[in-house]
């Protein structure tokens, strides 16, 4: 298989992975740059065809962590006794059709704004823990792999995510209760498309702590949230990004 056509058959998804893991487009658009022109580079170390989404998404993933230890110093030690506790405390609920929150179409994009501008407010390793398996479908073990930590550290930042993430939109989010005002100034800086808004978007470093709400799981708000982030719509690039990389690669 050459790199044109994986990149024709790929880019969509490595972009998806990409902006999951940055929660930023323009972030995302370059690092799925960068993986295919590293793929184009090391072709000859992919063995079996089969294999092509796994090995893509281990070049990607590494060079966000690239990227993230060039932007600044990242901590990545965790209390990993409380974090094995954590992990017994995960819940996995079934969704049953009535608690299906169903979003019409026109929304779709705003809710898909408002969870990556959440999941920026994680920690670094509770991002990349909720991202890949709440809102990519990895499973734990596969996590825990690329973490290098114990599949019971992996479920207790999980289980910290998801009470983060939990916590906030039961009191913030109008799509879960009507009630709720939704006036969510972060979602408002990540979707502008101007640039000294994005930066503005960049500059928000207060993290979620469901701890400080003393909020406690509540089954109704997981299901709900977990329907939401299981069906966020797919994302696509720009034509002109495409395009533009197609050339690169086609070039060389």
């Amino acid at each position: 298989m050459d790199i044109t056509t994986i990149f024709k058959n790929y880019h969509t998804y490595i972009y998806n992975y990409a902006l999951k893991l940055t929660c930023h487009p323009q972030d995302a658009q370059d690092i799925t740059q960068e993986t295919f022109v590293k793929a184009w580079k090391s072709l000859d170390m992919l063995k079996e065809e089969d294999a092509v989404a796994t090995w893509l998404r281990t070049i990607c993933f590494h060079l966000f962590l690239d990227k993230k230890r060039k932007e600044k110093p990242v901590d990545f030690l965790e209390d990993m006794g409380s974090l094995e506790q954590d992990g017994t405390l995960l819940t996995e609920v079934s969704v049953l059709p009535e608690d299906e929150v169903i979003v019409a179409e026109e929304i779709k994009n705003l809710q898909n704004g408002c969870f990556l501008a959440m999941v920026r407010r994680l920690s670094l390793n509770q991002r990349i823990t909720f991202s890949l398996v709440d809102m990519f479908g990895l499973n734990i073990e596969y996590v825990a792999d690329v973490l290098e930590i114990s599949k019971g550290a992996a479920k207790g930042l999980l289980y910290r995510a998801r009470m983060n993430i939990d916590s906030f939109f039961a009191d913030h989010c109008a799509i879960l209760y009507e009630k709720n005002p939704c006036s969510c100034q972060a979602w408002i800086a990540f979707s502008s498309k101007r640039a000294g808004m994005q930066k503005q978007a960049k500059k928000l470093v207060n993290k979620l702590d469901y701890k400080e709400k003393n909020y406690v799981y509540r089954e109704e708000v997981r299901k709900k949230l977990k329907y939401l982030y299981g069906n966020m719509p797919e994302q696509k690039p720009p034509e002109e990004w495409y395009q533009n990389v197609l050339k690169i690669i086609e070039k060389n």
